[in-house]
């Protein structure tokens, strides 16, 4: 039987989601979003179903996993809902609005027979995996130190709900961060202290739009993670650095990834293949559907990117 998916929530992301479902052959089949027009253009794109609420679409029996891509408030009742009536759920980061939320999701996905998965895509990255490849075989030696910098300028921030802490949690730090926060525990391992700084920039908001976390693993490798909205220009890069040479892949370039080693006068590039993960992201989850492989961003990955955070907030008293 093939598989059918659904997508709670229409918004930008959701377009995403879809040409990652179209990229596997898997049918999208049904939509829902509480603006109308939203379901509507979604529908049209995908032939779907449209639906009234994520509550009749989980239960419509046309669907075998959903795509949530919902703001983080509205992240915790489809997806416990989708778990609880057997429909897989593939979670946009970050897993929710508060760890309370997060925790419970995770919960529910223990219990279920169906599969839950957080959507860090950069994970799925060519990029990224060549990367933790050469950092594994040691080319590099020990990894000493990891950089990432996910900056723009996304000023409009300021009229969107991701400015909206009730809705969003956070800003830059948990919207941007939480695939900051996931790369470093996947390329260089688990967290074992944080720390950070934040600012608000933006006027009539309440959350930051420029962050700085600092993280140390259990290997003693220690990480800066940059974000901001309000950056004049642009970046966003990784650099991993080991006391035999270092790796670095600038997002814009997303074609290779350039390595130096000691012994080298300067740095040789890799070729990769240029994704933006959702493909990808998306054929994983559809394997550990169909019981081939097993899901590599789990549930505690959500929740462990916001325990991260979190602790980083109650530091700065946010």
């Amino acid at each position: 039987m093939s598989l059918r998916a659904g997508i709670i929530g229409c918004g930008g992301i959701a377009n995403a989601h879809a040409d990652g479902y179209k990229s596997n052959n898997i049918q999208v089949t049904a939509v829902t979003d509480i603006c109308n027009e939203a379901s509507a253009r979604l529908a049209e794109i995908t032939g779907a179903k449209i639906f009234k609420d994520a509550d009749s679409l989980i239960k419509s029996g046309i669907v075998d996993m959903v795509s949530i891509c919902t703001p983080p408030v509205a992240h915790e009742e489809p997806a416990v809902l989708a778990l609880q009536h057997g429909v897989n759920v593939l979670m946009e980061k970050p897993q929710a609005h508060i760890l309370e939320a997060a925790q419970n999701i995770a919960e529910s996905a223990a219990k279920s027979k169906a599969l839950f998965m957080i959507a860090f895509r950069h994970r799925f990255l060519p990029a990224i995996i060549r990367m933790k490849e050469i950092i594994q075989a040691g080319e590099i030696g020990n990894v000493v130190f990891f950089q990432n910098i996910f900056c723009g300028p996304a000023f409009y921030m300021k009229d969107k709900w991701f400015s909206k802490k009730a809705i969003s949690g956070g800003g830059c730090m948990l919207d941007t961060s939480s695939h900051s926060v996931d790369l470093f525990r996947f390329m260089v391992g688990e967290v074992t202290s944080q720390h950070g700084l934040m600012n608000k920039n933006l006027a009539g908001t309440d959350v930051e739009d420029a962050s700085i976390i600092t993280l140390k693993a259990e290997n003693g490798a220690i990480g800066s993670l940059i974000a901001t909205w309000v950056a004049g220009v642009g970046t966003a890069e990784i650099i991993v650095m080991g006391d035999k040479g270092m790796i670095k892949y600038d997002y814009t370039k997303p074609e290779v990834i350039n390595i130096r080693k000691t012994a080298d006068k300067e740095f040789t590039t890799e070729p990769v293949k240029a994704s933006n993960g959702f493909a990808e992201e998306i054929a994983h989850f559809v394997s550990a559907i169909e019981g081939k492989t097993q899901i590599t961003c789990t549930a505690h990955d959500g929740v462990r990117c916001i325990e991260i955070i979190n602790a980083v907030y109650k530091e700065n008293h946010v």
